[in-house]
């Protein structure tokens, strides 16, 4: 548990879909030099796999500027933002995967996703079986609530859309600590000390209960973070029994805040829009969708990266330390959704 900060947090990642104008205020379009950029980077690289493609070879006086201010959107800005301008009529899927794992290699390492090491998820609906053995969140089509991944900056791109539903929600966890602050300053304590968590993943195992309490928020180098999952502490304290009733009473009031539509921007991803955000200061969500059989299954690209300077949060070092590997790359926790 670190210091509470107990006061408002005022920062441009601070914002309410009411204050940004939903969807629009988080739009970034791309302009015609960016995409004939783009064009220069395949052509050049097309000997390579998507995935064998490095931050050297995916260089431009065009693109790099543009990719410079993304990140500096999503870590010192609003915290997160749409790109909009890829499109299927000039793009093929390959190079649509080709271009968003590109982006990643400007920011940092992209980590491994799931035990079979992929480092560009794939979110589409795969039954469970053996390519998806613990019933993976973003494998299925049920819905997902507001909640966090584990590395500062995760990123989805739209390669097709679901025949029905699948809408993309994002909520500022700093524009909820403000009300919770304004409104109730005393839960604060609970959300700083939080509750184990039992992930789907180790609901199996010999210990599917956290040994230790995951915060919802810390305060370190003067910046508030947030790690929550309803769905994983909901679980814990079935297992349990012992949730205090302040940290239920806080947890019954950020859902709240949080699914409040003036707040949580929710919006269509369009094929080819590519959306990044700050894991650590924003909540994403999706909402239940159905496929059809004449038409591609709903589809995505997920990217999360670890940049070489970000935030530190006391408790993703703890799931590092004590979580393990999910195979080849970088260390990850396994609470992933």
């Amino acid at each position: 548990m670190t210091d509470i900060y107990r006061q408002r947090i005022d920062h441009p990642a601070a914002w309410t879909s009411r204050a940004i104008g939903g969807k629009e205020g988080l739009m970034l379009r791309l302009a015609p030099k960016h995409l004939a950029g783009f064009d220069a980077i395949l052509a050049k690289t097309r000997h390579l796999k998507p995935q064998e493609v490095t931050r050297r070879e995916f260089d431009h006086p065009d693109v790099n500027p543009l990719l410079a201010e993304v990140l500096r959107i999503v870590q010192d800005g609003r915290g997160a933002v749409i790109v909009a301008g890829i499109e299927h009529a000039r793009y093929s899927e390959e190079e649509f995967e080709r271009i968003y794992w590109g982006f990643g290699t400007h920011w940092g390492e992209a980590a491994t996703q799931s035990a079979f090491g992929d480092r560009l998820g794939r979110v589409t609906h795969v039954p469970v079986g053996p390519d998806n053995p613990t019933n993976r969140g973003y494998k299925g089509r049920d819905e997902l609530f507001l909640h966090t991944d584990n590395h500062e900056i995760v990123g989805l791109m739209c390669i097709h859309k679901a025949a029905k539903g699948g809408f993309s929600v994002l909520a500022s966890s700093q524009a909820i600590y403000n009300e919770i602050l304004a409104t109730r300053p005393d839960l604060l304590p609970a959300l700083y000390e939080g509750y184990p968590m039992a992930t789907r993943e180790a609901s199996t195992s010999a210990k599917p209960v956290t040994e230790y309490k995951v915060p919802v928020f810390s305060l370190v180098g003067g910046k508030v973070s947030c790690l929550y999952n309803r769905e994983f502490f909901d679980r814990a304290a079935n297992l349990r029994g012992d949730r205090p009733a302040d940290f239920s009473e806080a947890m019954a009031l950020y859902n709240a805040i949080a699914d409040n539509p003036d707040v949580h921007a929710e919006f269509m991803l369009e094929p080819g829009e590519m959306m990044f955000f700050n894991n650590y200061t924003m909540l994403h969500a999706r909402r239940p969708f159905e496929d059809a059989s004449d038409r591609p299954q709903r589809s995505l690209l997920r990217l999360w990266v670890t940049p070489p300077e970000g935030r530190r949060r006391p408790v993703i070092e703890v799931y590092r330390r004590k979580a393990g590997s999910y195979g080849p790359g970088p260390k990850v926790p396994t609470m992933a959704g």
